[in-house]
């Protein structure tokens, strides 16, 4: 019985790891509240997130700001850029649905599936901004292409990034009963499930960067 609450014990290290998710959490949420600080602190979560997935020590609060402070600018483009194209193709997709057409059908379809990617991008793009150095425009095509690329890998990210959205569709008085849930523990757990995808797809071009870093250096 005292083996399971050692501190290396199974148990205590994923109650430690839960705890550490309820912080992170917590962080996420409180620096989302301006609203238009969601995309850096979505990077910043991912970066500790990222760490977690590859097994590294990180202290969470020290490593959030900082990631949080060093991708400010870029994450705050990014998210109104998502907004605004998000509010446009809704919009639009309102506007053709409600003419009652055939011509309404297929454009409010094709704006609703446009939406749909425009998520799957954005799902992407900021754990790759937490992991890589690049241009918002870079950043961006890199992830619509590794989107597209792993349909598999985004189908999952999709629908865990959407669980609230359709926990809500389902039923909204479940939803708003488990709204603690959903603000202390799930934007980490998220995160954290994502990431061990993530890193996957990540690795072979961190690999790909260094060998080419290397051979740069030896060549100097």
């Amino acid at each position: 019985m005292n083996k399971w609450f050692d501190m290396d014990s199974p148990i205590m290290t994923a109650l430690s790891r839960m705890t550490d998710m309820v912080i992170l959490s917590i962080l996420w949420f409180v620096c989302c509240l301006p609203i238009f600080t969601i995309g850096p602190a979505t990077v910043a979560m991912y970066y500790v997130a990222l760490k977690w997935a590859r097994k590294e020590e990180v202290k969470i609060s020290s490593a959030f700001f900082q990631a949080f402070k060093k991708n400010f600018k870029q994450g705050v483009i990014m998210n109104l850029l998502f907004l605004v194209v998000g509010a446009v193709l809704l919009a639009d997709y309102f506007i053709m649905a409600t003419m009652n057409t055939s011509r309404g059908d297929l454009s409010s379809t094709v704006f609703l599936v446009m939406g749909i990617w425009m998520l799957c991008i954005m799902f992407y793009a900021y754990p790759m901004q937490a992991q890589f150095f690049n241009t918002i425009r870079q950043t961006l095509i890199n992830a619509a292409l590794l989107s597209a690329r792993k349909f598999g890998v985004t189908v999952i990210v999709f629908v865990l990034n959407m669980l609230p959205v359709i926990l809500g569709f389902i039923s909204l008085e479940v939803l708003v009963r488990t709204a603690p849930v959903w603000v202390l523990l799930a934007p980490g757990v998220v995160a954290f499930v994502n990431a061990k995808l993530f890193a996957k797809l990540f690795d072979p071009f961190l690999k790909a960067a260094q060998e080419e870093n290397a051979e740069k250096t030896e060549t100097e």
